[in-house]
């Protein structure tokens, strides 16, 4: 593949980084409302789906991190590249420190006094 070709590539990037932080995003919103309603009230066999859809709101964040990251190598897809990897990298941590906590709570609701 010609180098222009490839530059061209990496400058589609940056926008589809957006759109991954936005499924991202959405899904994450998904992923802490089941972790609040097995938190509150767990139904049977609720976990593996809590767990399944935490797994992939973080492994797209991750993506949506790494498209921007490599949009960063063309000066078209530089902007966007830089504003969806850090978007994602931000809204990553936010949900990794909420899920942390809400799992920390559920820990020590469980333990016996």
């Amino acid at each position: 593949m010609p180098p222009a070709l490839r530059r061209l590539d990496r400058a589609r990037l940056g926008p589809l980084s957006l759109w991954l932080l936005g499924a991202s995003v959405v899904l994450q919103g998904v992923s802490l409302a089941q972790q609040v309603s097995y938190l509150f009230a767990p139904r049977p066999g609720e976990l593996p789906v809590v767990v399944a859809v935490l797994v992939a709101a973080a492994v797209l964040g991750v993506a949506a991190i790494v498209a921007g990251c490599l949009a960063l190598g063309s000066p078209r897809g530089r902007r966007t590249g830089a504003f969806g990897a850090a978007l994602a990298l931000a809204t990553l941590v936010l949900f990794g420190a909420a899920s942390s906590f809400g799992w920390g709570f559920l820990e020590n609701l469980s333990q016996t006094v």
